[in-house]
Parts: structure tokens; sequence; C-alpha cells
């Protein structure tokens, strides 16, 4: 199958998608990427530095997750396991790396979710990466850290925004 002269497999979507390129993987589908994960509890350094963060866990250990690096997401908190009904649909930013400014030890997915502050250990998230906003990054300062997730807590917002 063709789409705009780029051939439609399996390989070239999870490419695209290891590659960070998700608005290429997305075309290729024919609509958003997504996975599920459980929100477990992490370190709360998210919290610390004013950007809270869902920290997932992927049950199913064939996705592709993206690859490395910060994302423009929406969310949807689903409301069980029995039936996966959506809550609702949330706007975001999620990172998917090792934190190397503040730990840089094990590979972590983390989303921000704008404008939303409820407890949520132990639900399961569904995840849509809408766009690559930007490579992960080691910080000099922690102050430093907060300026760029202010910035991109802007370019997600925008992007997300300007979309139907």
């Amino acid at each position: 199958h063709l789409l705009r002269e780029n051939i439609v497999s399996s390989t070239a979507i999870r490419t695209a998608l290891k590659e960070g390129k998700t608005e290429e993987a997305n075309e290729l589908l024919g609509y958003t990427f997504f996975f599920d994960g459980r929100v477990v509890e992490g370190r709360k350094l998210g919290r610390t530095l004013g950007y809270p963060t869902a920290n997932l866990t992927i049950e199913d250990h064939e996705k592709v997750i993206p690859a490395n690096g910060v994302y423009a997401v929406r969310a949807l908190l689903l409301s069980n396991d029995a039936d996966l009904e959506p809550l609702q649909l949330l706007k975001g930013m999620m990172n998917i790396g090792v934190r190397p400014t503040v730990d840089g030890l094990d590979k972590v997915i983390e989303v921000n979710l704008f404008d939303f502050n409820t407890v949520v250990y132990g639900r399961k998230l569904r995840v849509f990466v809408h766009k690559f906003l930007r490579a992960e990054i080691k910080f000099a300062s922690i102050d430093l850290l907060k300026e760029q997730l202010k910035a991109d807590e802007i370019a997600a917002k925008t992007l997300l925004n300007s979309m139907a």
C-alpha cells in the first residue's frame, strides 16, 4: 500500500515511531498512534518542579514505544479495566527517557496533564501521541530544566489547541 509515495507497512510505522517521527507514523496509520499505560507511583520529581506527572508502566510488552524525548499528547483517563470507557480527554506533554538532569538512571514514561491534579494511581491512561517536540537533554541546572518545561508546555498547548 502506498501513501504519497511512501510504502505503508508495519515496519515503516515502527521505524517512524522509534525515530520520533510521530506525525509520519500517524499519517501512515491513518489515526493517531496511542498506547495504554497503568499509572504507578514515581519519585514525585515532576511535582517538585511544578509539573506533576503520571508515571506509566506499559503492560503490553509488544507495543512499540516512541523514541526518547518530549511529545505533545492527549490522554484519556479510562474509568476501569472492565469497560475501558473514557472519563475525560486531557491535553498534556509526555517525556520518554532517563531524565538525565535529575538522575539519568531508569527509562520512564511520564505524562504531565494540563489543568489536572487528581490522583490516579492504579488507573489506566490511553495516551495519543501527536508530535515530537524535542530530544531529551541534560540541563546544567534545575532552573534551566524548569525554563525548558515551561517552553515545552507552551509549545504543546499551542499545537494541541490548534487541532480540531
